[in-house]
């Protein structure tokens, strides 16, 4: 099986040996410093037994702490920027467990997953965070509020979240966003409020 990045050359991943199944993010908005801080938490199929690493499309990520399986990762690697291609962004390298994989908890008789956890901060400079637009108050239709909107359309998600940024790879998700109390947060995603009462 090709890596993503063997077929699709927008792409520093490895999705090939192994695969993001499903996202939790945690996410607080600063429209004062123009940043997200989040922590993500994947889970992940290894797809190669001969697998050392997960490798995740980034781009201008400060990636503040690391774990696996619930221990802390200290030689996760942020390569440099591709040359001549900034826009690619930074590859996020995080180390397997030598020790293997832990259960699923469907299905007892896999143990091909892990845990990941990824705490990080988005970049403020606008050059680097290429798929959020932070707008003054003068450019809104009420004139008192800064607005925030994302677009991670062509390959831009790399500079909100650490991901296999290519629609080759496709996972579920579930968010919890802080944002101030005068402003509402909306994704392409129902509410927990509505999911519950469907």
């Amino acid at each position: 099986m090709a890596n993503a990045a063997d077929v699709d050359m927008s792409t520093l991943s490895n999705s090939a040996h192994a695969l993001t199944n499903h996202l939790d993010w945690t996410a607080s908005i600063s429209f004062e410093s123009q940043t997200i801080t989040a922590t993500a938490t994947y889970k992940i199929e290894v797809l190669d037994d001969q697998a050392t690493c997960v490798q995740f499309d980034t781009r201008g990520l400060d990636i503040q702490k690391v774990f696996v399986n619930k221990s802390v990762i200290s030689n996760w690697k942020l390569d440099d920027e591709v040359e001549g291609k900034p826009h690619l962004g930074q590859c996020l390298s995080v180390p397997l467990p030598k020790n293997g994989t832990f259960p699923d908890s469907n299905d007892n008789d896999k143990s091909n997953f892990v845990k990941m956890e990824i705490s990080y901060v988005t970049s403020a400079d606008g050059s680097k965070c290429t798929a959020a637009q932070w707008l003054p108050p003068s450019q809104t239709a009420g004139k008192n509020r800064p607005y925030l909107f994302t677009q991670c359309q062509a390959i831009h998600a790399r500079s909100i979240i650490p991901c296999m940024d290519c629609p080759a790879v496709k996972m579920t998700y579930s968010a919890s966003v802080t944002v101030p109390s005068w402003s509402t947060a909306v994704m392409s995603a129902l509410s927990k409020d509505l999911a519950d009462n469907k």
